[in-house]
């Protein structure tokens, strides 16, 4: 054998953890009237809508055969019922915890009002900050990498109470859920989060050994389409 055809070093070989994984379902809270009308929420504690609820319904649908041995909910409004409505339609009976960590961004000024009155408001700090996020804050809102440092707080206290072969639920909000996930994957670039989209009542799933993560599903939506028994019948990837 030539010595470019050698085999790696053993230790360049990535080692597979034979372990069963933890199964970290992500599931982000239903609509309310200002995700209806596009207004930044943020901090804001906005109550679910009708649309919401039955939203919170569906996505209770389709877990309902996967028992959770924690679940972890943003104690704002929006995804705590968001919670309550998936565990009244599951059995396995595991309390909601609130964690402070998984609440929303807080977008300070741009709360309450809409993308257009943003822009007129402020167009130099919208400009900025979508163009790099982490590099802007809204008026009085939280900075991206205070975001960031929280989502790696909640990553790591969620895989650290992990066991193989379990589910873990975790309800909260599209910005943070996009940071969590960055957070848990171990991608050094935040940035990549806004490239990811986060629908209302969206399932991602993400596989967790002791030494890597690794993403299986994001943003599935397939139970806002389908009748009861379709939604029933819906199975997760193995």
């Amino acid at each position: 054998m030539r010595k470019n055809d050698e085999a790696p070093a053993s230790h360049e070989i990535e080692i597979e953890d034979t372990n069963a994984p933890c199964r970290i379902f992500l599931i982000r809270h239903g609509e309310t009237d200002w995700n209806k009308n596009f207004r930044y929420q943020g901090v804001s504690d906005v109550e679910l809508n009708d649309a919401g609820l039955e939203q919170a319904r569906r996505v209770a649908l389709r877990l309902a055969r996967t028992a959770p041995t924690r679940v972890y909910s943003s104690p704002l409004a929006r995804a705590r019922r968001t919670a309550e409505v998936i565990m009244e339609h599951n059995a396995g009976g595991a309390p909601i915890e609130l964690c402070g960590d998984i609440r929303e961004v807080s977008f300070g000024s741009w709360e309450g009002i809409t993308l257009p009155e943003v822009k007129r408001l402020y167009p130099e700090i919208l400009a900025a900050w979508s163009a790099t996020p982490f590099s802007a804050t809204p008026p009085g809102g939280e900075a991206f990498e205070d975001v960031a440092s929280r989502a790696r707080r909640a990553a790591a206290l969620i895989k650290g109470a992990r066991k193989p072969g379990e589910a873990v639920f975790v309800v909260a909000h599209g910005a943070v859920l996009r940071a969590l996930i960055a957070a848990m994957l171990d991608i050094g670039n935040m940035d990549v989060m806004w490239r990811m989209r986060i629908d209302n009542c969206s399932v991602s799933v993400i596989d967790a050994w002791e030494l890597r993560s690794s993403l299986l599903l994001l943003n599935d939506t397939h139970h806002a389409r389908m009748d009861d028994g379709e939604i029933a019948r819906l199975s997760f990837p193995s």
